[in-house]
């Protein structure tokens, strides 16, 4: 994972040179990621061709592989709610806890919120609007998401529009 680690965060580098964006929040767990980003500049679907193209051009050349390295197309969800982005940002940082991984969403070495708690620097600028930082900010990030919301976003998260 520290690998494919590092490779991520090339990639997103040199993906945010060429089409930037703000990035809000990532975590990349064993066999996906989760991105919250704001564009801007309208560019989603560049920065991701570039970010994946650049990933997988990576990914096949230290594992040798030669068949396609992702399932299928990014989705993506334009959430237009302030209430749905909170959720969705818990949601995204939870995700390791989730998967029994990871004892709270800051312990995570592969997310950015690891990074915004003081842990090093990231390659690319992390818009923390809402200062979630701080120990208030961590407690609520971590505490756990009642399942009919976490139903809705699951759901939510399959849809083009989220309001």
């Amino acid at each position: 994972m520290p690998l494919m680690w590092r490779l991520t965060k090339e990639s997103l580098k040199e993906a945010y040179a060429i089409h930037p964006v703000e990035l809000i929040s990532f975590v990349l767990m064993t066999n996906h990621y989760h991105m919250i980003l704001v564009t801007p500049e309208g560019n989603l679907d560049e920065f991701i061709y570039e970010f994946n193209k650049r990933l997988a051009l990576k990914v096949q050349k230290v594992s040798g592989r030669i068949n396609q390295v992702f399932g299928g197309r990014y989705k993506w969800c334009l959430i237009q709610s302030q209430n749905y982005f909170m959720n969705c940002y818990r949601y995204v940082y939870q995700n390791p806890v989730r998967a029994g991984i990871s004892r709270d969403c800051q312990s995570y070495p592969y997310s950015t919120i690891h990074h915004l708690i003081g842990k090093g620097s990231f390659v690319i600028p992390i818009h923390d609007r809402y200062g979630f930082k701080d120990e208030y900010g961590l407690n609520w990030i971590n505490s756990e998401i009642a399942e009919k919301e976490k139903e809705i976003l699951r759901k939510g998260l399959y849809r083009s529009l989220f309001s």
